[in-house]
């Protein structure tokens, strides 16, 4: 075997087909794997690389790194960062699916174990969808170093990138689905058997017949323990090794136990067997995990349904000539036609043609949108009736599709912090069961040894606390999901609780009550040097720096001066420097040198220079069209509203009063804001903030939740715990419905999981629940709760 045939850091065999090098000292050496391939890339970017000159020829194997580490290391690479996490000059966030979770206590492992690896800033964990979103310092830890950490634990890991449209869940279904089958079957075969051996008990059975009875049913019953209960041992071993025991501790103990102690009745010629009550135990148990698993798996439709949107495929057009590219190849500022029909790559603006859009399934609105020259067009939407020519502005995860499916994915991360304690004692209440069924059995081993068993499996059984352990975390996924479908996603885990406690709402005016679609009714010119058309340009020039919705009122016409040093400054104006001039817009008191008294009942804005007056435009914005309706809901529910607003006094009284809204503020700062919710607080008012995500920020942050209307291009930078999408101002009658309604289900599955456990372990203890029916009652205790929490999904 020459050099070239083994690898050169471990001397083992390379396998047929491997191609992998490493260069050292300018030859490229080959490895037999990734892992070793990683661990020689370490040495010789450390300046080691004499190492390998220094060192004697190593027995085949010496320095390959273990399969687990191997297998994991590869992900350490930059590329594999940029590829699979989202990164900023120090901190990079991934998205990771946990194949082999099986209850809420592994949620709480998991962000437990990787909480204490150095250089983690944060771990959430879906118990629901079976993902974790974690931010870390990518400096000093690779994802790799992660993912082996996750593999360590027992777990499967899978990183996903950012616009990953792969269901690994699915997988997941159909190993589920074969454990069923085998559980299933097993199941009715065993009772087959048990059927001849509990009638031969009263009519008497040969003795050659009851040993074939029980060892066919040994042969049945084994695959089911050791295939079709495989997930619930390996989930108790994981927790007992890192000393947090899990829902399925006493669940495998009793499986465990009745089949050993079967196995030894077959074999030495015991008094009774209990392969029907095993065989009906993981069957029971494994279909309500099926269940529960096909439950929360909707979940994750939504944004399934959101990354396949975008088409594969995009017509750019370079030079006058068109050619069909993968959408992956568009770069800002690329040329693209799209027919009618067809799904729009990404997002742009519109450079010829004029159409309509459909935006359904991005915003909810059914109704087609018209689209015009200089209009902007959303990755995902579809171009319904001609043909257009788009300038591509972003692309990717940059669009739009992209903002809202990561807050959608953020939003599946969301947890209560009520969730977190339960998480986190679960382990503590398993412990607590354990030593209840250790102290039933020495008690029925003095009172009736013969019973002891039977008993105590009973009770092992009957106590796990699979339905407290739903309660709350299948409420919570149904709600999310639910909101998610009607145009809402929940970015804070507290929100939805807070929405059920809120007696007040406060409404910001602009962009918010009305459309966020500002048109100029008038200019006044106040300046002799300086036209109309002159201060329009200077304006829309100065407001391409601003966030705020009144900004939109003024469209880029023809060229614009180039503004430097442009500053946004919050609710008060944007200023810059054309030239050598000092220009200025937005409410008088910042835009000019004096005070100026003005009680339109329009929004009034000024064009100032160097602190003199140049221009005054009047702007109106129109009410959403349901925001009558929407308030008198409102105030049906016994909710109180109020407004405030940055605008003039004449404007915010103007909408109030067509709104009758009795408690509204006017010229209100950011601060202003913030003092007037905490004094509603400090009266005993749980505060909803609804108002723009951007420039509310420190307002929204201070209210008890918030939710803020989804701006396009803008949805990424919001800071809302709730966002709505789309035109309408529903949403926030129907977020505070249904987390109404979600806190009422999370209310009747805890009272149903405790009256259960309360009623069924006093007669469990008493010996009055044979094995086969406790199994029968944990399993339909866990459904009861999963699809009491799946009436959600009918709320509209």
């Amino acid at each position: 075997m020459t050099r070239t045939d083994t690898c050169f850091h471990c001397a083992l065999p390379n396998p047929g087909g491997c191609d992998l090098t490493v260069e050292i000292e300018g030859l490229a050496r080959p490895v037999c794997c990734p892992g070793c391939k990683a661990v020689a890339e370490l040495i010789r970017d450390s300046g080691m690389s004499n190492y390998y000159a220094m060192r004697d020829t190593p027995a085949p194997g010496v320095g390959k790194p273990p399969d687990d580490i191997a297998e994991w290391q590869v992900f350490n690479s930059t590329e594999m960062l940029q590829a699979f996490a989202d990164t900023k000059p120090t901190t990079a966030e991934a998205t990771i699916y946990a194949g082999g979770m099986y209850c809420s206590a592994c949620s709480w492992l998991i962000e437990t174990s990787l909480s204490e690896v150095p250089g983690v800033s944060s771990v959430d964990v879906n118990p629901v969808t079976h993902r974790l979103r974690i931010r870390w310092l990518h400096e000093n830890l690779g994802l790799g170093d992660l993912l082996g950490k996750l593999s360590a634990l027992g777990y499967q890991p899978q990183p996903l990138t950012p616009d990953d449209s792969s269901r690994p869940e699915i997988a997941e279904q159909r190993m589920a689905l074969k454990r069923l089958l085998v559980a299933s079957l097993g199941m009715m075969q065993v009772m087959m058997f048990a059927v001849g051996l509990y009638a031969g008990e009263f009519q008497g059975i040969d003795a050659d017949m009851r040993r074939f009875l029980r060892l066919v049913s040994f042969f049945v019953a084994t695959p089911v323990v050791f295939y079709a209960a495989k997930p619930f041992f390996v989930s108790a071993l994981r927790g007992v090794v890192a000393r947090k025991p899990g829902m399925d501790l006493p669940v495998s103990i009793a499986i465990g136990a009745a089949y050993g102690a079967s196995v030894y009745a077959t074999f030495a010629n015991g008094p009774a067997v209990w392969f029907d009550s095993v065989a009906m135990f993981v069957f029971f148990l494994t279909l309500g995990r099926y269940l529960e698993m096909r439950a929360r798996h909707r979940s994750i439709d939504r944004g399934v349904a959101l990354s396949q949107l975008v088409p594969n495929t995009a017509t750019r057009i370079v030079g006058g000539e068109r050619s069909v590219v993968p959408v992956s190849q568009l770069a800002k500022d690329d040329m693209v036609l799209i027919r009618a029909g067809e799904s729009i790559p990404a997002d742009g603006i519109i450079i010829s043609g004029t159409t309509s859009v459909d935006e359904a399934l991005l915003t909810g609105e059914s109704k087609p949108r018209p689209r015009t020259p200089s209009d902007r067009l959303a990755a995902g939407s579809v171009n319904l009736d001609a043909i257009v020519e788009m300038r591509v502005v972003c692309t990717g995860n940059d669009t739009t599709l992209g903002a809202i499916s990561r807050l959608s994915e953020r939003a599946r991360f969301a947890k209560p912090q009520f969730v977190n304690v339960a998480d986190r004692i679960a382990s503590h209440v398993v412990v607590a069961l354990l030593f209840v069924a250790i102290a039933v059995a020495l008690y029925w081993s003095f009172v009736a040894p013969e019973r002891a068993f039977v008993i105590t499996l009973s009770v092992l059984v009957v106590t796990c606390p699979c339905a407290l352990a739903l309660a709350t975390p299948a409420a919570f996924a149904t709600a999310g999901s639910r909101l998610s479908e009607l145009k809402l996603l929940v970015t804070n885990g507290n929100a939805i609780e807070a929405l059920a406690d809120a007696t007040q709402v406060v409404f910001d005016k602009t962009g918010t009550l009305t459309c966020g679609k500002p048109e100029i009714q008038s200019i006044q010119i106040l300046h002799d040097d300086y036209d109309e058309a002159k201060c329009l340009q200077i304006a829309a020039a100065l407001e391409q720096a601003s966030t705020h919705p009144i900004a939109r009122a003024f469209r880029t016409v023809g060229v614009l001066p180039v503004v430097s040093d442009a500053t946004n400054h919050v609710a008060e104006g944007v200023s810059g420097a054309i030239d050598t001039s000092r220009w200025r817009i937005g409410i008088a008191s910042f835009a000019l040198d004096e005070a100026v008294s003005d009680d339109s009942s329009t929004t009034v804005i000024y064009l100032g220079l160097d602190g003199r007056k140049v221009a005054r435009f009047e702007i109106t914005d129109a009410l959403r069209p349901d925001v009558g309706e929407t308030l008198n809901v409102l105030r049906s529910m016994g909710i109180k509203l109020s407004l405030l607003s940055g605008d003039n006094a004449g404007a915010v009284r103007e909408v109030a009063r067509s709104l009758n809204i009795e408690d509204f503020h006017s010229d209100c700062t950011p601060a202003d804001k913030l003092r007037i919710i905490e004094a509603l607080q400090a009266g005993g008012e749980h505060v909803v903030m609804v108002g723009d995500g951007i420039n509310d920020a420190p307002v929204l942050a201070g209210a008890d939740t918030s939710i803020a209307p989804g701006h396009g291009a803008l949805l990424a930078q919001t800071s809302a715990d709730v966002i709505m999408l789309g035109e309408s101002l529903r949403p926030v009658t129907t977020a505070l419905r249904l987390s109404r309604a979600t806190m009422r289900i999370v209310r009747q599955n805890l009272v149903w999981a405790v009256l259960y456990n309360v009623t069924a372990l006093p007669l469990a203890v008493a010996g009055m629940v044979p094995p086969w029916l406790a199994a029968i009652g944990m399993s339909a205790s866990s459904l009861v709760v999963v699809l009491n929490a799946l009436r959600l999904n009918r709320y509209s």
